[in-house]
């Protein structure tokens, strides 16, 4: 569905609903997690934002609903003597990493973004990766969480 605007003598067509092949999503985790194990998959279980519905906050994975360039960032969030590195993987082929080590001194979060080109039906998605200790922070002093969406 379409409306027309006249703007300074020139009509303009303005979409009234979002494409339907637009895709985003934004979820972090609702509290503290333990995640020490190694090559564990983050299942982010705090939906905020799912256009398109391709999140599933159950497995954690994003699954592509159709083949395009993405962009995916991902907050880990620390403190004292936990460390915890974490990777993007596409297709189960890392893109990038992450690392954290407040070294009991600070309370702080690391973030990693990725641009790059998903097909359809690929998973997307955070796992942890070595080394690892403790629990992953997410609260209302800052949030551990994992976005994405469409470019093209």
């Amino acid at each position: 569905m379409f409306y027309f605007v006249i703007f300074s003598g020139r009509l303009l067509i303005q979409p009234t609903t979002v494409p339907f092949d637009r895709v985003a999503f934004y979820a972090y985790f609702s509290s503290d997690i333990l995640a020490s194990m190694d090559n564990h998959i983050l299942a982010f279980n705090t939906v905020v934002t799912n256009v398109g519905n391709a999140y599933h906050p159950h497995s954690g994975t994003f699954i592509a609903p159709r083949s395009g360039l993405y962009v995916f960032t991902w907050t880990i969030r620390a403190y004292g003597s936990r460390y915890h590195s974490t990777q993007l993987l596409v297709d189960n082929n890392v893109i990038n990493t992450i690392y954290i080590n407040p070294n009991s001194v600070m309370d702080g979060s690391v973030t990693g973004t990725a641009v790059v080109h998903v097909d359809q039906g690929d998973d997307v998605f955070i796992r942890t990766f070595p080394p690892n200790s403790g629990e992953i922070i997410s609260g209302n002093n800052g949030r551990s969480s994992f976005c994405g969406w469409s470019l093209m």
